[in-house]
């Protein structure tokens, strides 16, 4: 009988699940990177699904391999497009501060920006290369820049864009807006 109670409470079990976490970061991000370049070689395979890891016939040329053109063309082609990079960010927060047992990073800020940034990023990316071949915005992106275009145009979706783009940039880094200050005339005493 196992225990869970017990597994729950040691450290190690809590620095495994952080390594694992890590490594599924890292895993996606080389798959990511590496979809970039080979996207249009491996597509065959990709959209065959999970059914294509056990099929040694086609070769591919992600570097992660079958797992990695499936994962990456699912991710990018069908979902978030670039923006799915930010998910590699939160499986990298999670794992460090589960290896490190202590909070070096806020999960719960990092949540909130990944989210807001998939959204926003995926539908920015799928109207500035809408002519392109690649899916920079991703399905999610296209569909959602679809139904702005015909609810607001081509203008008000690029207005409402800018807007969520700026309001994101505000929210992540708080820039601190100054005007100059206005230069007062020294009079001279007499």
């Amino acid at each position: 009988a196992v225990d869970w109670k017990a597994l729950a409470r040691d450290e190690r079990t809590w620095k495994i699940v952080g390594t694992v976490f890590l490594l599924i970061s890292i895993f996606l991000f080389i798959a990511f990177a590496s979809y970039l370049f080979t996207w249009k070689e491996d597509q065959a395979v990709a959209q065959q699904g999970f059914s294509s890891l056990l099929d040694n016939d086609k070769p591919v040329a992600n570097l992660l391999g079958r797992l990695g053109a499936v994962v990456s063309h699912f991710f990018i082609f069908k979902a978030f497009g670039v923006a799915s990079f930010l998910i590699c960010t939160f499986f990298f927060v999670v794992g460090i501060n589960l290896l490190f047992r202590r909070k070096v990073f806020s999960i719960w800020r990092n949540l909130k920006y990944v989210t807001v940034g998939l959204m926003v990023l995926s539908v920015s990316l799928s109207f500035v290369f809408a002519k392109n071949e690649f899916p920079f915005g991703g399905g999610v992106g296209d569909m959602l820049n679809r139904q702005l275009h015909g609810a607001v145009g081509t203008v008000g979706t690029g207005a409402i864009l800018i807007l969520l783009a700026a309001g994101y940039f505000i929210w992540q880094f708080n820039p601190v807006f100054n005007l100059p200050k206005k230069k007062q005339e020294v009079v001279p005493e007499e």
